[in-house]
């Protein structure tokens, strides 16, 4: 007798700049993680393209599919219920509607039925991360650095708390900063830097970005990078160091790599000021959380939330210890929480 292949449960997180996915077995223990380029704002294709690259890599046509998504709001759609659409409609193209489910504001929905609550599965991702989060870390304020934003969410009673749920509320009360560890353009961080001694005043052009700096402090590493840099050339540290000349207006030979790296660091202490800003706004509409809970770093720029809970005066809990220390499932977390969120409500029914 031939036994059934056991059921695997994938998370999907759709970016405008990347997709995710994550694999966890009937036992809740994670597979695999994985990040695909996915520039959607060049046009669906590039879903289409990176879905065929992930299956062809991943699936299993046992697997049942989670799905959540932010790059409804790239402009390439008209609007955020466009983008939440078209999105579905490329996702049936490949995935069965009897084996996908889509995440919501309020639990799981049908393909249809995100199509008529979009508002409630638009830009949802964080809450995914938060929810799984909370039920094992009780209190803390959870940190999520990714390539282009930063979420954080406060949890509280095994619960998160959040004030907003749009990324238009979210980004009002701190709890969504559009600043990432890789696609942020460092004009985004300051108009002016010093270097010699001298304030220089920046090029408003995007010659660079967060990753050029934390590749430079040694705090990322080009294989763990998916994304083009600015100038389409590798992230080894002399092309760094040109696209951070570019924005003094000359070239890396006018420096040496420790000025280069000096200059770095400026940049990464705007971004850590930045993140800690909106912490700080979050946490006071908190007051009532342990001031001894956690910073919960999760995503590929969760060493720069290891860098907040000391500013913040917390310890720090790493997202991978969570996720049987599985490193990859940390840096993709929404993905890898759709997975094990999935898991354990699926695994219970059954």
């Amino acid at each position: 007798m031939t036994t059934a292949p056991a059921v695997c449960y994938s998370g999907w997180d759709i970016g405008g700049a990347h997709l995710k996915v994550a694999r966890c077995d009937n036992k809740g223990r994670v597979i695999s993680a994985i990040e695909l380029p996915c520039p959607l704002w060049q046009g669906v294709d590039q879903l289409r393209r990176a879905l065929r690259t992930a299956f062809d890599s991943l699936a299993n046509a046992n697997d049942r599919h989670f799905v959540t998504m932010t790059g409804e709001l790239v402009d390439v759609f008209a609007n955020r219920q466009t983008g939440v659409s078209e999105i579905l409609n490329c996702l049936i193209e490949y995935i069965s509607t009897d084996k996908l489910s889509i995440y919501g504001r309020d639990g799981w929905l049908s393909v249809e039925q995100a199509r008529v609550q979009w508002q409630f599965v638009a830009s949802m991702n964080w809450l995914a991360t938060a929810s799984f989060t909370a039920a094992s870390v009780n209190e803390g304020l959870l940190v999520d650095i990714g390539s282009t934003t930063t979420d954080v969410v406060p949890l509280q009673n095994g619960l998160p708390q959040p004030q907003g749920y749009d990324d238009y509320q979210r980004q009002q009360l701190g709890e969504l900063a559009y600043t990432g560890a890789i696609r942020t353009p460092l004009i985004a961080l300051t108009e002016q830097a010093p270097f010699e001694g001298r304030w220089i005043s920046l090029a408003a052009e995007m010659f660079a970005t967060t990753g050029d700096c934390w590749c430079l402090l040694n705090f990322l590493d080009s294989d763990q990078i998916s994304d083009r840099s600015a100038d389409g050339m590798p992230w080894y540290p002399a092309a760094c160091e040109q696209r951070l000349a570019r924005l003094l207006g000359t070239d890396a030979d006018h420096g040496s790599s420790a000025q280069w790296q000096l200059l770095a660091r400026w940049f990464a202490e705007k971004q850590l000021e930045k993140i800690t800003h909106a912490s700080l706004q979050v946490l006071s509409a908190h007051p009532s959380l342990d001031p001894q809970s956690p910073v919960i770093g999760a995503g590929i720029g969760r060493f720069i939330a290891q860098q907040l809970a000391d500013r913040l005066q917390r310890p720090y809990l790493d997202l991978a210890m969570l996720y049987d220390n599985h490193k990859a499932a940390a840096d993709f977390a929404p993905a890898t929480a759709l997975a094990l969120l999935a898991q354990q409500q699926f695994t219970q029914i059954a």
